[in-house]
């Protein structure tokens, strides 16, 4: 049954603290489960398009984010979902913000998304700020999970999956993965890790490589990394959308790419989304991907090789050269989201449970590992075929000179 105008009065009461949050399940008839590490969430939305984009986003299934469990294990948690037009939204944001006790606490969602935590007799409730250009959003913490109340537009479908990858984050976090500005593929089973700053070309290199034979595609802009002692540091994705502009995906030759039908929004014809540095970028879900190139993807990988890329514009220019392990591990600190790295994603749920120093210790245990793996640093040229890069890195993992 779709949330209407009928849920609001539910809703109130919620806010309010007078009927529990299974009041609302009436108006949640889609329903999903997701296994984030050892913890099971029940998702319950008004629409399946969110639910439908939880199963996507996170697909493939690793051992951090699992959409669709054979068998669920460990402590259940429930998210419930409504969509509302906007102007409800933000009337029961304003219910909030009249009855909250003391003062609001501020936080990040990310950079462009400022909120604010409210106490009320429901629980914890976050809002987001109502003069930043987001849609208004109201966030009910529950003893055994979250409400989450968005507009019924593109965000509605995402927001489910959103806040799911944000409490897996956090269970990872503690569990000691460490998060790298970073994209990765493999070529006949063996990990590559991108790393560098946005515009290095990550993405494109990741698919590019992906696409050869025997590749696979792992992940884009933010990969999960663990160590253990006496093994090879493993890779998982965090879910999120391929970005790419139209120049990256001329050369991939996927010209006709913004003729996709996408879960996500496209550009407008307007933006600069065609150049190869646009700021807006097409968004496209590796599931998506991959039923439309046929690219594979892969759920996890070791960590055999660290690539550090730079693009040089209007060149066929191709350089491999050997990463010393310190000059590496300074390239690896800086894209590292751990305490003290400028990259750090702050905890806007609240639910982490490690101390900052066991954070930190995390991320340098993680960096010291990563420091020590076979690294080159790569000059490559917007010209320069991605199938004379993939040789020269299929070559690199066969050097034995690289593992000394």
């Amino acid at each position: 049954m779709p949330a209407t105008d009928q849920a609001i009065p539910e809703l109130e009461a919620l806010l309010d603290g007078t009927v529990e949050a299974t009041a609302i399940d009436i108006w949640c008839g889609e329903r999903t489960t997701v296994q984030l590490g050892v913890l099971s969430v029940d998702v319950l939305a008004s629409s399946s398009a969110a639910t439908d984009y939880v199963r996507r986003l996170f697909a493939p299934a690793s051992s951090l984010w699992n959409p669709n469990p054979a068998k669920t294990t460990g402590p259940t948690a429930t998210m419930r979902c409504l969509a509302l037009p906007p102007g409800r939204v933000a009337a029961l944001a304003e219910r909030v913000r009249h009855r909250a006790a003391g003062s609001p606490a501020p936080v990040l969602m990310h950079v462009h998304a400022p909120a604010a935590w409210h106490q009320l007799p429901a629980g914890p409730v976050l809002l987001t700020d109502p003069d930043a250009d987001i849609a208004p959003q109201v966030i009910v913490r529950h003893p055994d999970g979250y409400t989450v109340i968005t507009c019924d537009d593109t965000d509605a479908t995402m927001n489910a999956a959103r806040h799911l990858r944000e409490i897996g984050y956090r269970r990872a976090e503690d569990d000691g993965w460490v998060c790298l500005h970073a994209s990765a593929a493999t070529l006949d089973g063996r990990g590559i890790l991108i790393v560098g700053n946005s515009g290095a070309g990550k993405s494109s290199l990741a698919l590019a490589l992906a696409a050869a034979r025997g590749g696979a595609f792992l992940s884009n802009d933010r990969t999960m990394i663990t160590t253990e002692p006496d093994a090879a540091p493993r890779a998982v994705a965090m879910p999120g959308p391929i970005r790419l502009n139209g120049g990256t995906l001329q050369a991939l030759g996927f010209a006709g790419a913004r003729q996709w039908d996408l879960i996500r929004p496209k550009p407008a014809t307007d933006t600069d989304w065609q150049t190869f540095h646009g700021a807006s970028k097409l968004h496209i879900l590796p599931a998506e991907w991959n039923e439309r190139t046929g690219t594979p993807l892969t759920p996890d990988a070791t960590v055999d090789l660290i690539v550090f890329p730079q693009i040089v514009q209007d060149t066929a220019e191709l350089r491999l050269q050997a990463a010393r392990s310190g000059p590496a591990r300074e390239l690896l600190a800086a894209q590292c989201m751990s305490p003290g790295d400028d990259v750090y994603v702050q905890d806007w749920l609240g639910i982490r449970t490690s101390t900052p120093d066991r954070l930190a210790g995390h991320g340098a245990r993680v960096l010291d590992t990563l420091a020590g793996r076979p690294a080159l640093s790569l000059r490559l040229g917007t010209r320069t075929p991605y199938a004379a890069v993939t040789a020269a890195l299929r070559a690199a993992l066969d050097d034995q000179t690289l593992r000394t």
